[in-house]
Formats: structure tokens, C-alpha cells, sequence
């Protein structure tokens, strides 16, 4: 490269910025396909640092010259060499004139600071900016990088698009690790949470996905889709309904998570009136509790026949709370319906029977 550049700058003089740019491109645009945007990477301002700051790599340096102001600068009116950058740009997320960003080299060090000065979108190379500093340590091809102060929801994306990808091809050691790393780029995204919350939950690891679902729903003004809304407080209810009802948990506990449950059964159905699922969930919470409300019980399981005419579960509940009450026919009725979907129902045969005794 340095062997073209000096051939045409003695050649053809008024064609140096071209075939200069041209032949810079092809170098910086070598070395960006090995960069990851979203990585957090260490950088030092010396090598005896020990202790590294965070920064995300925001592009690499495509050209240097000098600023074109520079013989007005008050304090010099020589020209000075090094002075002003062109860097080809990931994306221009959190990056604005006046932004400070730093070059580093290979061995991750700090080699110049500067400050953007323009920020513009090219036709031949995408998102590109303008800075200003002292690069005379910086060459081409050198990495800029912005600090990294803690949330990067552009790269966060990148990540949980990933863990999407890995989660449906059933890679789900990758995916854990793509939606953990968008949790450390955005640590209140709720998404990321949700779907890492979503593989727990599968996986029968109750108490960490219900964190992971807490984490969410503290940010769920976040959510923009419903459906993702919906999910979060159907699994958290979810959760807390096998929590309660399927493990061998103290009393106290157990009434603790029925009451969070019947909280996000209405929070769901206020998104999906119509959820068969979190109606029957909301139901049994109602009436199988320390306190039940067998009235809301009783009117949400008729609720879901309406919804679902072969929905067993129901038909079951009805059943048991009319006994409950000692209105044998009613019970009987329920119990008998249930048995026309589901003959062999154990339960539904043992109401039955019960109810036909005089």
C-alpha cells in the first residue's frame, strides 16, 4: 500500500485523496469483519496499568490529515499533521458531536483521545464521523471505542436476537449466554429477561426463572409488544401456581404465592381477557387458598366453559365447589359433563359417584 501511494503521489497529484481513500478502505474494511460491536472489551491508558476501564468498539480509523481550520487556531499558525480523523462506524447510537471518543491499538492501550466533529452517512462506506485531536501515535485501521458506562440497548439487541436464533435451533447453552450478555450491555431489559426467564421455567428451574421474570417486570413500561407483556405475566403466574400447588412448600409461603399469582392473573387477563389458561390458573388460586373466594372462583370457571365447552379442569372445579357447598345436583351436573369430554377423569368419576349416593 505505501509503495501505490507514493507512485501516484509523484504521478498524478490531483488524484492522491482517491486512490489514498480507496486503498485505506480496503484495509480498515478488512480488519472491521473481525470486530464484534456489541463485546466489552478492557482498555488501558499504559501498559503497567492493572486496573482496565470498559469500552465498546465503535468503528476504525479509514483516514488521518489535518483539520482544515488549523492555520486559524489562535495558538499556532503552522500546519500540524495528525490532526483530524475519518472513522468508518458500526452505527451512530450514543454518538453526537462533541462525543468523546479514544483510539486504541493492538495491544488494547490508549493512543489518542478526540472529540467528534461531525457525523455523516456515506453511500460507498455507511455510518462515518469526523474528529478532531492529536493522532500521532494512531495509524489506520486502529480501533475507536467508546466507554462503556453501563447500558448499550443497541448492542443488547444484537445479543438477544442471537439468543432468539440459538433458542430456536434448540442451543439453548447459547442462547443463555447471547441473553446474558445482553443483560450485561442493558441490565433492565426486559425481553433478554423474559426469554432467559422462558428456558429456566422449561427446564423446571423455578426460582431462577422467576428472578429473571422479576427483573422484567420491574422494567416492564420498557415492553412495547403486548404479547411480550402478556407472557411475562403469564409465566410469573405460572410460576407462582406450581409453586404453590405442585411443591412441597411451608404454609406460609405457599399463601404468599398464590396472592402474587392472583396479582399478575389480573394484570394478564387485563392484556388477554380471554386466556383460558390464566382464567383456569386464576380460578383455582381463587378458591384454594386460606381465604378463598368461592363467588369470583365459581364465576370465572363458568366463564371459561363459555370460552371452552370441553375444558375438563373446569367442569371439575364446578363440581367440587358445589359439593363444597352441599348442592349435590349441581355438583352432579358438573361432574357429569366433565366425564362426557374426559370418561376415564378419575376425579370426575369420583364426584359422580359421591353425588348419585343418597
Amino acid at each position: 500500500m505505501g509503495v501505490i501511494k507514493k507512485q501516484i503521489l509523484f504521478i498524478i497529484n490531483g488524484s492522491i485523496v482517491i486512490v489514498f481513500l480507496s486503498v485505506i478502505t480496503i484495509f480498515a474494511t478488512g480488519q472491521m469483519k473481525y470486530d464484534n460491536p456489541g463485546q466489552i472489551i478492557p482498555v488501558f491508558y499504559t501498559q503497567n496499568d492493572y486496573v482496565a476501564w470498559k469500552a465498546i468498539v465503535k468503528g476504525r480509523i479509514v483516514s488521518i490529515g489535518e483539520r482544515e481550520d488549523t492555520a486559524k487556531q489562535e495558538l499556532t499558525r503552522t500546519v500540524q499533521p495528525k490532526t483530524k480523523i475519518s472513522v468508518r462506524l458500526y452505527n451512530t447510537d450514543g454518538i453526537h458531536k462533541g462525543t468523546t471518543l479514544y483510539v486504541i491499538n493492538t495491544n488494547n492501550l490508549i493512543v489518542s483521545r478526540f472529540t467528534v466533529e461531525n457525523i455523516f452517512r456515506s453511500q460507498s462506506f455507511g455510518d462515518m464521523l469526523v474528529g478532531y485531536g492529536y493522532f500521532r501515535l494512531s495509524t489506520i485501521g486502529d480501533r475507536v471505542v467508546q466507554r462503556f458506562e453501563g447500558a448499550y440497548p443497541e448492542f443488547a439487541k444484537i445479543h438477544k436476537a442471537r439468543g432468539d436464533y440459538y433458542k430456536n435451533m434448540g442451543e439453548f447453552g447459547n442462547a443463555i449466554k447471547e441473553y446474558n450478555q445482553a443483560i450485561i450491555l442493558d441490565a433492565n431489559y426486559p425481553e433478554a429477561h423474559i426469554e432467559l426467564g422462558k428456558i429456566y421455567f422449561h427446564n423446571n428451574v423455578l426460582q431462577f426463572a422467576f428472578n429473571e421474570f422479576e427483573q422484567a417486570y420491574k422494567n416492564k413500561d420498557r415492553i412495547v409488544d403486548k404479547q411480550d407483556a402478556f407472557e411475562l405475566l403469564y409465566y410469573m403466574a405460572k410460576t407462582r401456581y406450581i409453586e404453590a400447588y405442585e411443591t412441597n412448600i411451608p404454609a406460609t409461603l405457599k399463601e404468599k404465592y398464590i396472592k402474587e399469582g392472583l396479582i399478575y392473573t389480573k394484570e394478564a387477563l387485563a392484556i388477554m381477557p380471554d386466556s383460558v389458561e390464566v382464567l383456569y390458573m386464576r380460578g383455582i388460586m381463587c378458591y384454594k387458598n386460606h381465604d378463598p373466594d368461592d363467588v369470583a372462583a365459581r364465576k370465572t370457571f363458568e366463564q371459561i366453559i363459555e370460552l371452552d365447552p370441553t375444558h375438563t379442569g373446569a367442569y371439575i372445579a364446578l363440581s367440587e365447589l358445589y359439593l363444597k357447598h352441599k348442592n349435590k345436583n349441581k355438583a352432579n351436573y358438573y361432574s357429569k359433563k366433565a366425564l362426557e369430554v374426559d370418561p376415564a377423569n378419575e376425579r370426575a368419576r369420583f364426584i359422580y359417584r359421591m353425588t348419585k349416593e343418597k
